[in-house]
């Protein structure tokens, strides 16, 4: 990091900025550390090798730092005096094809917009998935906690997909149970996104974690989306969010090693569409985690 350099600050934080373009080759060993990473058992879809879905925040991951540093600024996570972290509380990813072996998928973030709601500031980030072609794969939004207010717990701008009419209803038992740990916890922040060698993730470095937010090391929120996930493809079928499907997302409470999570789901059919709630509750029967999956034509 170059000493001319200096933080990125909530002011520098304009609408528009963007990172350099970021290229990751697909390979099938990629995709099974992925899975590997979140504990991923699905199936092969058609005799075909596909990666789940939210294999997306790897093959184009959020790179916020990259961003910061085409205005000659450092992540306040590679802040060398004062660290702090800026946390994941939601995304919404929008599915057009899946990624196979073999693709080559580029990427850049974009600072698409900021707000403050109830004393907090958040930051929103955007990134497109292209293909060789420069067809898109998939694009998200992220949304980050970029500082805390003193009004309480943050709140994201994630909320549901918006309804269509309800014509049948049915919830699922637990379909799965998810139990984080410390290991599970560094294996996928191990899974290779981009970041700096001097990014102190809350995830990853104990010490670090200690002075951020949630006081301990907490699991990645995207790892979380990729459970709720799981979840889907397990009461549907593999790889159902691939072509047109979207994922919208909201973290409610941290998720620590040690937590147990129970997800279920909640099936909602109507006029050609398909929805599903999904929720995380962890052993204390706090609900940790939402996704809300909406599937055109299923």
């Amino acid at each position: 990091m170059s000493d001319s350099m200096r933080r990125f600050e909530w002011d520098d934080a304009m609408p528009g900025l963007r990172s350099d373009e970021f290229v990751v080759y697909v390979t099938d060993a990629a995709i099974l550390d992925y899975k590997d990473a979140t504990g991923d058992a699905s199936r092969e879809i058609a005799g075909i090798q596909v990666a789940p879905p939210g294999y997306v925040f790897v093959a184009a991951p959020q790179r916020r730092h990259a961003l910061m540093g085409s205005v000659g600024c450092y992540a306040p996570e590679q802040d060398t005096e004062e660290p702090r972290s800026t946390p994941y509380v939601g995304s919404n990813v929008r599915f057009h094809r899946a990624i196979k072996p073999g693709d080559t998928v580029h990427s850049v973030t974009v600072l698409d917009r900021k707000f403050e709601r109830a004393g907090n500031r958040f930051v929103v980030f955007h990134v497109d998935a292209l293909d060789a072609d420069g067809e898109l794969i998939a694009d998200y939004d992220y949304t980050c906690l970029w500082e805390r207010g003193s009004a309480g717990t943050p709140r994201s701008s994630s909320r549901p997909a918006p309804a269509t009419v309800q014509e049948v209803r049915s919830r699922t038992d637990a379909v799965l149970v998810k139990s984080e740990t410390a290991e599970t916890i560094a294996a996928y922040g191990k899974l290779h996104v981009g970041r700096p060698d001097d990014w102190l993730s809350t995830h990853t470095n104990e010490d670090f974690a200690r002075t951020a937010i949630f006081g301990r090391a907490v699991n990645a929120g995207v790892a979380t989306v990729a459970y709720t996930a799981q979840c889907l493809d397990l009461v549907e079928r593999p790889g159902i969010l691939w072509n047109g499907g979207r994922f919208e997302s909201r973290a409610f409470a941290p998720v620590h090693a040690g937590d147990d999570l129970y997800l279920t789901g909640e099936r909602r059919e109507g006029e050609g569409v398909l929805g599903y709630e999904i929720v995380a509750v962890n052993q204390f029967g706090v609900t940790a985690f939402r996704s809300v999956a909406t599937i055109p034509g299923a």
